[in-house]
């Protein structure tokens, strides 16, 4: 197994560098091939252990598309995390919480200017809640007019997204 330098980084606090790591394999299929997967390393007070990640390659260009599949993974990790950074008023004055009723996230929800994150922000609620929401919308709201019309030209009532 090649282990990457997982020293954390000055003044990054616990960030830990090079958590992944290639685990080799010898002889380990049907076929008594070598082979390789991408694992992460993770400690948890004194156990250290790598957890494989990947699928088993036989060949650097099923690795490669392992380490496309993961890069993708983190990008729409990026793209999920970007409305906490694009709209700062996610950050504190406009914080939605689950015990919140549907009316006061509604509230919240309408005052977002932009309509992606508008959207975004509906769609990052967990399932009951943007279904509460959504009844609450449909059946209390104006569905003619402002955030009530994009919502209800965008809520799609079988998965409870907007789109």
């Amino acid at each position: 197994m090649v282990r990457g330098n997982r020293i954390p980084e000055k003044g990054k606090g616990d960030t830990v560098k090079n958590v992944f790591e290639l685990i080799t394999f010898t002889g380990k299929d049907e076929e008594n091939r070598a082979g390789a997967s991408i694992g992460v390393s993770i400690k948890i007070g004194i156990n250290d252990t790598v957890h494989r990640i990947s699928r088993v390659c036989n060949s650097l260009e099923a690795l490669e598309s392992e380490v496309r599949a993961l890069n993708k993974d983190l990008e729409d990790v990026l793209e999920s995390a970007k409305i906490i950074f694009k709209e700062p008023s996610f950050l504190g004055v406009l914080e939605i919480r689950s015990n919140m009723r549907p009316e006061e996230i509604w509230e919240i929800l309408s005052s977002i200017s932009d309509e992606k994150g508008f959207i975004e922000a509906f769609n990052s609620l967990d399932e009951g809640k943007r279904r509460e929401v959504a009844d609450y919308i449909l059946t209390r709201c104006n569905m003619f007019s402002g955030k009530g019309a994009v919502f209800s030209s965008r809520y799609d009532n079988e998965s409870g997204l907007m789109e």
